[in-house]
């Protein structure tokens, strides 16, 4: 029996401001999440922050699977890419094993993947919109969720940030329209 829940191997930035915002649980519910130990190190050794303990307990849970990608070949010729670091070259090389999308913010990270045709979606951003497409979250709250995790830190630039938000209030709902029969006199 396969799942058609999609397939998922988190990098670091969007498990720490999905944690951050109490989206962890359902963007994971919604698909088949995995990390590297390398993210998983990154996400919750650190036990003065609540998001490490919400990643640990999704672990736990059994929500976040933890994979090692095997690929040395793999993990060496992505190495050698100075603008990425170890949890991104070790995301997209689980990412490839498993037949999975990396779920990874940064630019330069999905370029390298490219180069190795390595599925990738931008992060974040991404799963706040799937939670939205997929009815787990409405778009006003999508837009105050995105804001919080501005807030907290999440670096998007002005443009990216426009039209995040001017796509989340596309979808929000419009308000319904009166009977126009009501209105006559």
């Amino acid at each position: 029996m396969t799942s058609n829940r999609p397939k998922y191997v988190f990098d670091a930035t969007p498990l720490i401001y999905l944690a951050k915002t109490s989206l962890l649980e359902a963007a994971l519910e919604s698909c088949e999440a995995f990390a590297t130990e390398t993210v998983r190190k990154e996400t919750t050794e650190n036990t003065d922050y609540p998001d490490a303990v919400i990643i640990r307990d999704s672990i736990e849970k059994g929500l976040l699977k933890i994979h090692s990608p095997g690929n040395e070949a793999k993990m060496k010729a992505l190495s050698r890419h100075p603008e990425i670091h170890l949890g991104e070259a070790e995301t997209l090389a689980s990412a490839e094993e498993l037949k999975a999308t990396a779920i990874i913010d940064d630019e330069e990270a999905r370029a390298v993947a490219e180069l190795y045709n390595i599925p990738t979606r931008p992060g974040t951003l991404y799963i706040l919109f799937r939670l939205t497409a997929t009815d787990r979250l409405d778009a006003s709250t999508a837009e105050e969720k995105l804001d919080q995790m501005i807030n907290a830190g999440l670096y998007l630039d002005p443009r990216t940030l426009v039209a995040a938000k001017r796509k989340l209030r596309e979808h929000q709902t419009p308000p319904k329209k009166e009977d126009a029969s009501k209105n006559v006199p």
